[in-house]
């Protein structure tokens, strides 16, 4: 699985394109983390994980690295794919 991050259209936000596209009947789940780890295929994906509906902006750090699973309705990795985070600048106050 393919999966890119570039900065979204707010600050601290980043835009997260993923392929192959979501197979019928799936969803997308992600984390965030300094060194997240990878699942495996048939792993479960639930605790530490987000839903995320493939389309959103995710709130990150530059500097983190996205890990974004495919999971079947029983939350079990079909595929997986991790990146580092780039986000919008964050200005400071």
């Amino acid at each position: 699985m393919n999966v890119v991050s570039v900065a979204g259209s707010t600050s601290g936000s980043t835009a997260i394109t993923v392929e192959p596209t979501l197979a019928s009947g799936n969803s997308y789940k992600y984390k965030v983390a300094a060194n997240p780890t990878m699942p495996k295929i048939g792993d479960t994906c639930q605790s530490g994980y987000t839903n995320w509906d493939g389309k959103a902006e995710i709130a990150a750090v530059t500097g983190q690295k996205i890990v974004v699973a495919e999971v079947d309705s029983n939350n079990k990795c079909i595929a997986a794919g991790m990146t580092d985070v780039v986000t919008a600048e964050q200005v400071e106050a």
